[in-house]
């Protein structure tokens, strides 16, 4: 896919500088894009959905002058620019920023590099087909072609990270009093999410960590929390309701999607009752027999716009009694984890 933005930079004083005494190389026409080579974190995924691009921006700062412009494409047309030769800039791509909600792109309120990188982007205002991805790139603008015409591809990458579920059986071998119950399973999701990160890095500061509203937690399936519902696509999915066993695995691959979260396992606060740095994890929610269990497999530190799997899933044994609780038996589950680098076209590290 080769999506193409232009753009057009204006001066932000109401009586622009003279481009003969502004430049007096005259001027170049430069084409934005995003990047479409194979390094890029764009291409090279099966689903079209993850990609795709309904709108984008592109904002150019003149690193001397501090002037800048905005231009926006709403279905990808071409639009002309000309940039001042012999001048350095900066340059940002925003593609499928929301136009309402938390984190709605309010351009008026954008002056400089520094008010795009700390934008502050909200999960809830994220969707499967519209997944904000953010990126800039750096130049000098000189006369490098005839007619100076000019090509600078931009590379994004998307905000969130991508949790892949494939493979739950039981094995209830070595517990017989276990092997003659049904274990039906009711829900996936993610827990411990952050619900807001930044254009320009991977998290919030930590200080936000402790306050119970910087995270998404419980989805409001077991917990009733109804207006987390609308990221049910992204965090989770409910009412799976499948019987499994060993014999008759479920094989579905399911998928989600959250903010990265820097926090490893040896900071995680989870014990404790006021909220603190804690590992983002899956939760497995099932019934075995009349009772209900939570399975839970934490993840590394996160970084955005990777690929996190948990591959293999056995169920051994009884779960947590609340979703926040881990597993009192480590014997309870066996999970493959591995972090895949698939958005960046690279390999696969097995935990």
């Amino acid at each position: 896919m080769r999506a193409v933005v232009l753009a057009m930079l204006f001066s932000a004083c109401a009586n622009p500088v003279p481009d003969e005494y502004d430049s007096p190389l005259g001027m170049a026409t430069v084409v934005f894009s995003l990047s479409d080579s194979p390094a890029s974190k764009i291409t090279g995924i099966t689903d079209a959905s993850e990609r795709a691009v309904a709108r984008w921006a592109v904002f150019v700062f003149d690193s001397s002058s501090g002037q800048y412009v905005y231009r926006t494409s709403e279905n990808g047309e071409d639009l002309s620019v000309k940039l001042r030769i012999g001048r350095y800039y900066h340059a940002y791509a925003i593609a499928n920023y929301p136009l309402t909600g938390a984190g709605s792109l309010v351009f008026s309120s954008i002056r400089s590099p520094e008010d795009l990188e700390g934008k502050v982007a909200s999960l809830s205002d994220q969707g499967v087909g519209e997944l904000l991805m953010f990126g800039s790139l750096s130049f000098p603008l000189g006369e490098e072609s005839p007619g100076n015409t000019q090509e600078k591809c931009i590379r994004v990458t998307r905000l969130v990270c991508r949790f892949d579920v494939r493979g739950i059986r039981t094995d209830f071998s070595a517990r017989p009093e276990l092997a003659a119950k049904t274990f039906t399973l009711r829900h996936i999701y993610i827990t411990n999410a952050y619900r807001t990160s930044r254009y320009g890095a991977d998290y919030l500061p930590g200080e936000l960590s402790s306050l119970r509203s910087a995270w998404y937690n419980t989805m409001g399936w077991h917990r009733g929390e109804p207006a987390e519902s609308s990221l049910d696509a992204l965090l989770g999915q409910g009412n799976i309701n499948t019987v499994v066993s060993a014999s008759s695995p479920f094989t579905q691959t399911v998928s989600f999607y959250a903010f990265p979260n820097a926090t490893s396992a040896l900071d995680d606060c989870h014990h404790i009752d006021n909220w603190q740095k804690r590992c983002t994890r899956i939760v497995l929610e099932a019934t075995l027999g009349s009772e209900t269990f939570y399975y839970q497999i934490t993840a590394p530190a996160m970084e955005r716009n990777y690929v996190y799997a948990a591959s293999d899933v056995i169920i051994r044994g009884p779960g947590s009694k609340d979703p926040e609780d881990l597993l009192f038996d480590d014997d309870a589950l066996e999970v493959t984890f591995s972090v895949n680098d698939q958005w960046d076209e690279g390999g696969e590290t097995v935990l």
